[in-house]
């Protein structure tokens, strides 16, 4: 599949154990379109140090993996008339356990929810919904995401700002350092330290 970067690291998947892993290149790959997603074929060659043909085939084989899912363009929806954003908390009716992928299929279905995540501890979903004003968030809320029959309760945050992890990923080389265990020493510095 193209050329192999010296001492990559090829990882196999087992039948019945958890999806394979990524060798390295395909690793920088995925790192490189998470800060960028608008890099073109030969941009991203160069920048790896690989060719053009080498990089489209490792993002087409990423895409058939299922590694590389989508990329995504961020919008400020503000400019097109959605300036309210919302993380909607949702717990479930203990009773409603074999009801969860039900109604999370119909939440992600929602035109506003930008986000769904299914979650551990007090609530079972947090969604990330986007709206025209506060008045329609709280028909949204009040009407689609808790007259479900399956919700005991709903609480809901308005998000003032959002900043995008990967717009501040330049001092970061890759998924490894994001793997790295946290040093939590008496002598390592703290991330608020100078």
């Amino acid at each position: 599949m193209g050329e192999r970067p010296h001492g990559s690291r090829e990882r196999t998947h087992v039948a019945g154990s958890e999806p394979s892993r990524v060798d390295e290149l395909d690793e920088r790959i995925l790192w490189e379109l998470i800060r960028d997603g608008r890099t073109t074929m030969t941009a991203l060659a160069d920048l790896l140090g690989i060719s053009p043909s080498t990089a489209s085939a490792r993002v087409s084989s990423l895409k058939q993996a299922g590694a590389l899912k989508s990329v995504h363009a961020e919008v400020d929806y503000q400019r097109v008339g959605l300036p309210v954003q919302a993380m909607v908390f949702v717990r479930l009716r203990a009773q409603a356990r074999p009801h969860v992928h039900e109604y999370a299929r119909l939440m992600a279905k929602l035109p506003s929810v930008l986000n769904l995540f299914f979650i551990g501890g007090n609530e079972d979903f947090l969604i990330h919904l986007v709206c025209t004003s506060t008045d329609q968030l709280r028909d949204i809320v009040s009407t689609q995401v808790s007259m479900h029959p399956v919700v005991a309760s709903t609480r809901t945050h308005i998000v003032f700002e959002h900043a995008l992890g990967s717009d501040h990923m330049h001092h970061l080389s890759g998924f490894d350092e994001v793997r790295r265990p946290i040093d939590q020493s008496v002598n390592s510095p703290g991330m608020f330290d100078g």
